[in-house]
């Protein structure tokens, strides 16, 4: 069969490899609420305010009274979520193409699932680059005014901070569901015990396959892309929603061409060139609700963050620790 056969839709085993690598490499599809969409545009319905109730006294209080039940107000408001396409092009030489000894798919698969996943968590986390109009500015960490994240001021260690986060996250009436953390992250808690002698660091059986967490949530690791005002991200993610459209494609086309966009130059000819340009696009919309709480009823920030590097290392492992903290209590 040519080549430009096979162009289109991504057979189902093919789309879903491509799914499971991007979510394994992007901490955002790890632990966001996923919504699946079946058209580009979705309205998402949120609490805008929240039931209260009272006691039933004075005057409506019977015997004298009637008894009569006091009315309160709730509403639900459209939160508008709206899928973008995300994309990458390579130039595949024929020489690998019609080597039947290189699995083609399984050279370019991981590449391009990698840099999908990294452009999605460096948009939804950081906001940073150029970015769809639809997605919140600033992204989680870098929204104008702390709107989806408050920041850690100041902390004794790195597990201090991360109490801290959480703190600030539940301290809104809202109860922490998962942490984001840069890859370099990990070493600030590898060994370290809390009073009973247990490791900070667990894991959780989820399905076939385990993952690791942290104070009894789950934590996901990335290489960030950068790490400015935070490697460090906890909160609530039931409250960041990704909306994925299930039609992610890709097309080999050895007559396609590619451009430069900058210059608008032709940089690749397939043709001429004898390379092959593969496609892949896929298509995700993002959402931060600010949830409305009895504590907070103008609607919470459901994320807190903090810049591990700039704490102290924390404390060592049992065996080499005086700390209260990390020192198991005597048997």
């Amino acid at each position: 069969m040519p080549l430009s056969d096979f162009s289109g839709i991504i057979p189902h085993e093919y789309s879903q490899q491509i799914i499971e690598e991007a979510t394994q490499q992007s901490t955002v599809l790890q632990l966001a609420q996923l919504l699946p969409m079946g058209t580009r545009i979705s309205e998402l319905p949120v609490p805008a305010t929240l039931p209260t109730a009272d006691w039933i006294t004075g005057a409506n209080l019977p015997p004298g009274g009637a008894g009569r039940k006091p009315y309160t107000a709730m509403r639900l408001a459209p939160q508008v979520i709206t899928a973008e396409e995300i994309a990458a092009v390579v130039a595949i030489p024929d020489q690998y193409l019609e080597d039947n000894t290189i699995n083609l798919w399984n050279w370019c698969r991981p590449r391009l699932a990698e840099a999908i996943a990294v452009r999605l968590d460096a948009t939804v986390l950081f906001g940073t680059g150029a970015i769809p109009a639809t997605f919140p500015t600033g992204g989680i960490v870098n929204a104008a005014g702390n709107a989806f994240s408050r920041p850690v001021v100041n902390g004794i260690d790195a597990v201090d901070g991360v109490n801290q986060a959480m703190s600030l996250v539940e301290q809104q009436g809202i109860a922490v569901t998962g942490h984001s953390a840069d890859l370099g992250a990990k070493g600030q808690f590898r060994g370290v015990r809390d009073q009973n002698g247990s490791l900070l660091l667990g894991t959780e059986q989820v399905g076939n396959m385990q993952r690791p967490t942290l104070y009894g949530a789950p934590i996901a690791y990335s290489a960030y892309a950068q790490v400015t005002n935070a490697d460090f991200v906890t909160g609530a993610w039931q409250y960041l929603v990704i909306g994925v459209r299930q039609d992610i494609r890709f097309r080999f086309d050895p007559s396609g061409v590619i451009v430069n966009p900058a210059n608008g130059q032709v940089e690749v000819s397939g043709f001429q060139d004898n390379v092959t340009p593969c496609k892949i696009w896929a298509r995700f919309g993002c959402t931060i609700v600010k949830p409305v709480t009895p504590r907070v009823p103008g609607g919470a920030v459901p994320f807190a963050r903090v810049n591990l590097s700039t704490l102290a290392p924390a404390a060592p492992p049992l065996e080499d620790s005086g700390s209260s903290r990390a020192k198991a209590p005597a048997k």
